[in-house]
């Protein structure tokens, strides 16, 4: 299971439906995340993640529906290098 520490800014925007793709840089970090997230996963199960507000116990859930690889100009990261992109769904939130 894969778990995202937001900051309000993202977490609300989560929230609130408006923001429904996560994005991480394309990093050894995450590569060996994803992998390990994904590898215990039976064929066409759809991960699962939590997004957590900062280091608080506000958390949602998600599933994860996609991940693609995408520039991360074209992303809310605005950075010159490959990012992950996960497309997130059936989000809930828990308090």
């Amino acid at each position: 299971m894969l778990t995202f520490i937001l900051k309000k800014k993202w977490y609300e925007k989560i929230k609130s439906g408006e923001k429904t793709v996560e994005y991480r840089e394309f990093t050894e970090y995450w590569k060996t995340r994803v992998y390990n997230a994904l590898i215990s996963l039976a064929p066409n199960e759809k991960p699962i993640c939590i997004l957590r507000l900062g280091y608080t116990k506000q958390y949602m859930t998600a599933k994860i529906s996609e991940i693609d690889i995408v520039n991360g100009k074209e992303t809310d990261l605005h950075i010159d290098s490959q990012v992950y992109a996960f497309h997130l769904s059936e989000i809930k939130e828990y308090d």
